[in-house]
């Protein structure tokens, strides 16, 4: 990992208050691998917000980096407020990545929110490996979806559900991949999200193995402080940022 002061490329709403921002930088595109996270101050020569914020890389392209998220707090409306040409500092890569391999079966993979975005890159990554993927994406409703087309592109089924069902289908799209797992075939599945669509996921108790990418607050993001820790299934202490952020989803507590 290092520390980079970037130049930011482009920064734009590609869904109701979810951007995509995008900077270059060789080392990181050099070096990330689909789950990894990056740690930024969104603001240089101020002391708020004082500390970093988590992003996951979504997806690098040649030697750019884009990383998405939704305006929730102060730090991502300072950072939603960028332009093209603004400096900001980078932390990273950081974290785990995803397995990534040839499964004998299909692949499920699981996204909703900004949970999707570092779904992209696993799946370009998953088909480059020669595996079968469905992919399952949950969105409020029709405004908040995006990289649709892009997931269409890589996957071998693309199921969308909405919270209010003004596209896809209605509800949890937990709900719409348990009624897939008998006919699926699955020997892995993949998933990043909000927590109630985690603790659902797991409830199911799958048969195959399932890893998570977990999103907590953080500061350090590199495992010196106690911000972002769970309990893992015997009440062992975890860091999501160093020991994570994807872990099997059976051996955390949600």
């Amino acid at each position: 990992m290092k520390l980079l002061d970037v130049e930011i490329a482009e920064n734009k709403m590609i869904a109701n208050g979810i951007y995509l921002l995008s900077f270059e930088s060789d080392y990181l595109a050099n070096t990330f691998k689909p789950g990894n996270f990056v740690n930024i101050l969104v603001e240089k020569d101020s002391i708020y917000p004082l500390l970093r914020r988590p992003f996951s890389i979504s997806f690098v392209k040649e030697n750019k980096v884009f990383i998405g998220y939704k305006v929730v707090g102060k730090g991502t409306q300072i950072l939603s407020q960028k332009k093209k040409g603004d400096s900001i500092n980078v932390l990273g890569p950081l974290g785990n990545s995803f397995l990534i391999d040839k499964f004998n079966g299909k692949v499920a993979v699981v996204g909703g929110g900004v949970g999707i975005f570092p779904l992209l890159s696993l799946c370009h990554e998953l088909k480059k490996a020669g595996n079968k993927i469905d992919v399952f994406l949950g969105f409020r409703s029709r405004s908040d979806l995006f990289f649709v087309e892009e997931f269409k592109e890589l996957s071998d089924n693309l199921f969308i559900s909405t919270d209010d069902g003004s596209i896809g289908y209605k509800g949890n799209t937990v709900e719409v991949f348990k009624t897939k797992i008998e006919e699926g075939n699955y020997k892995v599945a993949f998933s990043c999200g909000p927590k109630p669509m985690l603790r659902f996921l797991k409830s199911l108790n799958l048969p195959f193995k399932c890893y998570v990418s977990l999103e907590e607050k953080m500061a350090c993001g590199i495992g010196a402080c106690l911000c972002c820790s769970i309990k893992g299934k015997d009440g062992n202490m975890l860091h999501v940022c160093s020991d994570g952020p994807v872990f099997d989803i059976m051996e955390v507590e949600i």
